[in-house]
């Protein structure tokens, strides 16, 4: 750990370095990302004397076609499948190690995910996240669901900032897309095996090519288990473990001149002894137990954890070109998500020697099932000095919750238990329709802007039944009859923007912009219903390449004007969402990268964010001294760091007929805010995390890749609830490391 001032010096040293030496985008030096939409052709070298020392071009698709990423107006960070590889990125948690001012924390099997300060901290389940998450074209509603399924990619595109004219709902914050790897036009298949510490073994295989003339095909499988990070002292047993199996199909077909067709379907199962959140303070137990223990990743409990979950999305997108430059995109979704958690806490430890207290545990068990299915049509085209898109989007999901807490008598004078069961069903329908455009005003200025119209209804039907103690049961029906709790909204989101291209290398772009994340209803609290979030945005951005285009430096300047954020209040009786009227964000964005010669590279980025609260009154803040009422304006953000970064330095040099690639990172956050109270036990202090990565290629068939992650065992807090006098979490992975053999067939 550093101090907060060491922490901003360090940062503010690693932005300055950014500007000097071109610190990168997160994607590698030399690739398009390919995925299901055919990224377009880019030069083999972007140097205009042809050397081999310049910066390729990257192609991403973040905005429904295929630009030059120095040619977007907005902030884009994009992985391709060789940096996913190398780096090993298995999903969220590790991609926010390369992408500054993006937040993720998992906490009660939640993905509560954050970019630039907006984000959700949601542990209940309830309402999406305000970062949309889309696999292959497809949304993924649910943050219980969020880290499943990102395995076998062929790139990841981040974007940050509200995207409501594309994307619509439910993406204020921004935009993570993960694209599978697509089927090859010639045979290859592979494997891969890997071992780690903490027993880490896994492996995977894969084959992909030619069906025919005109289809191809790609499957991959995976399978894995790791020890848990956790010990459970009490019982022996070994906590927050993984156990895995999933895969991927895709097939692309040329059915027929000027229709193609792509199609996926993904699986994924996890199991563990999890999830598991702990006391971290010895000021904020959640009960005064003499020997609760708040060292980092051991619990005292009585209980035996155990849960698992499980996800398969499928996907068909259909293109047709139309003739005259326009064509017809439909992308069909549907998903269905498994949650099951038993014990899923222990919010109490104690003695099992204690002899009153003995054994005292608050089990919480639930259970998800999650069903979706959307529809996208869009239609695009090139009109002479136009850049057209117009869509139609519709979606529908039904969310069944069950959720269980057993409060030990004892706590109550009692010999028997208060029991709280919730059962909950609630439905979402979407339908909108957008179009997007840009307009060259002449061959070095475009005009661009679009607008989406939304239409939205959301329900919730909830039982809750209280068995008291004495036997005594108690219901209440939420909705009894009809009708339902209920609720339709209309909005209507967009941008307008202008960019301008000062030189061959270096474009310049301003643009307004509007957000709306959907409300909805708790689904443990009756009548406890939550308002839309709105960002209007306002953004200006700098993209430049120098140096014979050996490097790009890319910054972004932001203001939001952030609208009913929406936060979870925990209590043994429910959980109630609570709405902050009106906040305030503004900061900065520095991204680049620099090829200093065929051997050596550096990339980085960093953010620095100023958020507050406008107006916010507290509710349940009372045992931290704030009770209802007081006024929480003036306080930063949750989950949203002053300052964070991150930095890469890559030499890749040849061995024999091979390559060795070496590549350390380094990635800097000052300290935050864990809840919107003052209490010490809520802010988490500034860190550092140390990655390190290794790659051995003797030839094109075999790799040999190494890794070490957290390498100083840093420890911090992820995600925290507040509940029953004190506060528990989840602290982040320790140190690990691993080797990984691939081998290829061709």
């Amino acid at each position: 750990m550093i101090n907060r001032s060491n922490q901003l010096a360090t940062v503010s040293a690693l932005a300055m370095a950014g500007i000097m030496l071109g610190v990168s985008t997160s994607a590698s030096a030399a690739d398009t990302i390919e995925g299901s939409e055919a990224p377009a052709s880019r030069d083999a070298s972007a140097n205009t004397d042809g050397s081999s020392t310049g910066l390729n071009e990257i192609i991403v698709t973040a905005q429904k076609r295929s630009q030059n990423l120095q040619d977007v107006p907005a902030v884009i960070n994009a992985l391709d499948a060789g940096m996913i590889e190398d780096r090993q990125i298995g999903g969220l948690e590790e991609l926010q190690g390369a992408v500054a001012g993006l937040k993720f924390d998992p906490v009660s099997g939640n993905s509560n995910i954050s970019i630039r300060g907006v984000g959700t901290t949601f542990t209940t389940g309830a309402g999406e996240n305000s970062v949309s998450l889309h696999l292959d074209g497809v949304y993924l509603s649910s943050p219980q669901g969020a880290g499943l399924g990102q395995f076998d990619l062929g790139g990841i595109e981040v974007l940050r900032g509200p995207q409501g004219t594309l994307y619509g709902k439910n993406s204020t914050a921004g935009i993570v897309n993960f694209i599978s790897a697509a089927p090859t036009r010639e045979f290859e298949a592979g494997v891969t095996a890997g071992y780690g510490n903490y027993d880490d073994l896994k492996g995977s295989a894969y084959v992909s090519g030619p069906l025919s003339d005109g289809v191809r095909a790609r499957l991959y499988i995976e399978g894995g288990q790791r020890d848990g990070y956790v010990k459970n002292l009490q019982t022996g047993q070994d906590l927050d473990d993984l156990r895995y199996i999933g895969g991927r199909f895709g097939i692309d077909a040329d059915v027929s001149p000027g229709w193609d067709m792509e199609a996926r379907l993904t699986y994924r199962r996890e199991a563990s002894n999890g999830p598991v959140r702990q006391p971290y303070d010895l000021n904020r137990l959640s009960l005064p137990i003499q020997d609760t223990i708040v060292t980092p990743r051991r619990l005292n409990s009585p209980l035996i954890f155990d849960g698992n979950r499980s996800i398969a999305l499928a996907s068909l997108k259909n293109t047709f070109d139309l003739g005259g430059n326009v064509n017809l995109v439909s992308i069909t979704g549907a998903s269905r998500l498994r949650v099951n958690y038993n014990s899923l806490d222990s919010l109490a430890q104690g003695n099992p020697n204690d002899p009153i207290f003995a054994n005292l545990t608050i089990p919480i068990a639930q259970g998800v099932r999650v069903s979706t299915f959307s529809q996208e049509f869009n239609l695009k085209g090139d009109s002479g000095p136009v850049d057209w898109l117009v869509g139609a989007f519709y979606y529908n999901e039904i969310n069944r919750t069950t959720g269980s807490v057993t409060l030990d008598g004892r706590l109550l004078g009692s010999p028997s238990a208060l029991i709280r069961v919730s059962n909950g069903r609630s439905k979402r329908e979407s339908a909108s329709i957008f179009a997007d455009a840009t307009i060259s005003v002449s061959d070095a200025t475009r005009l661009f802007g679009g607008v989406r119209g939304l239409y939205e209804r959301s329900q919730n039907d909830l039982l809750v039944t209280f068995q008291l103690p004495g036997g005594t049961v108690v219901q209440t029906d939420c909705s009894p009859g009809a009708p339902l709790q209920r609720v339709t909204d209309w909005s209507a989101t967009g941008r307008i923007g202008l960019q301008h291209d000062l030189s061959d290398d270096v474009m310049a772009y301003g643009q307004l912009s509007r957000g709306y994340k959907s409300g909805g209803f708790s689904n443990s609290t009756c009548g406890n219903q939550y308002k839309p979030e709105t960002v209007n945005a306002i953004e200006t951005g700098l993209k430049t390449r120098f140096l014979d285009r050996r490097a790009t430096l890319n910054l972004s300047a932001f203001y939001y004007d952030y609208k009913n954020i929406s936060v979870e209040q925990s209590t043994i009786f429910g959980t109630n969402v609570v709405g902050a009227p009106k906040s305030e964000i503004y900061g900065l964005d520095i991204d680049g990268r620099l090829q200093v010669n065929d051997m050596l590279s550096f990339d980085g980025n960093a953010s620095f964010v100023h958020s507050e609260y406008k107006r916010f009154l507290s509710t349940g803040g009372a045992i931290f001294g704030e009770p209802d009422g007081t006024d929480l304006a003036g306080r930063a953000l949750n989950k949203a760091p002053g300052a964070s970064g991150t930095i890469g330095t890559q030499l890749e040099f040849p061995v024999g007929s091979g390559k060795i690639t070496l590549r350390g990172e380094a990635y800097f956050t000052s300290g935050y805010r864990l809840r919107e109270y003052n209490d010490p036990s809520l802010r988490q202090k500034a860190y550092e995390l140390y990655n390190a990565f290794v790659t051995y290629e003797p030839n094109d068939l075999v790799t040999v890749r190494g890794f070490v992650r957290n390498i100083t065992k840093t420890n911090y807090i992820q995600g925290t609830v507040v509940q029953l006098n004190g506060v528990t979490g989840v602290y982040n992975p320790p140190r690990t490391y691993g080797v990984e053999l691939a081998l290829k067939i061709r």
